[in-house]
């Protein structure tokens, strides 16, 4: 089935969170090299910000089964394999358990939002959306610069 295009004018939380939040890690090529060796977990994140950008769009032709599919991903994403899921973890270090509650947030607000876009309520799905976007934000607000500089900066 082809998916619909985002109407000129979009969403305003478009303008405003979504370039912000999935933008890629500066200066990092495609070279697994350059990732630290994370790279499936850069896949990843990746993967999830194309996920949302289908949310926004599937939201602005409110198409609550689309949205219903994309936050499910979202909410059942891949783990990265184990090498670098110890990587990540000895990176964290002691706020590793901080790293695995802002995780747990994201499945579950996507999980929540699948199911409200599934009763078809436009101003609770937004609402969820909301939610999905604040945990993602605070996330990268705790570990994205870190993340950046450790795994993809090169000095």
């Amino acid at each position: 089935m082809k998916r619909p295009t985002m109407p000129r004018g979009g969403a305003l939380f478009v303008l405003l969170m979504v370039p912000a939040l999935l933008a890629g890690p500066v200066g990092a090529s495609e070279d697994e090299d350059d990732h630290g060796g994370v790279h499936e977990f850069h896949e990843i994140m990746e993967e999830l910000g194309e996920h949302t950008q289908r949310i926004v769009q599937a939201i602005n032709h409110e198409d609550w089964a689309w949205v219903a599919r994309e936050a499910r991903l979202i909410a059942d994403h891949p783990r990265p394999p184990a090498e670098e899921r110890a990587k990540i973890k000895a990176f964290t270090g002691d706020r590793h358990a901080e790293f695995a509650k802002y995780d747990k947030a994201v499945h579950q607000t996507a999980a929540e939002l699948a199911e409200v876009a599934e009763q078809e309520d436009g101003r609770e799905v937004i609402n969820a959306f909301a939610r999905l976007q604040s945990s993602c934000l605070d996330c990268h607000a705790s570990f994205r610069d870190d993340f950046r500089q450790h795994f993809y900066m090169k000095d």
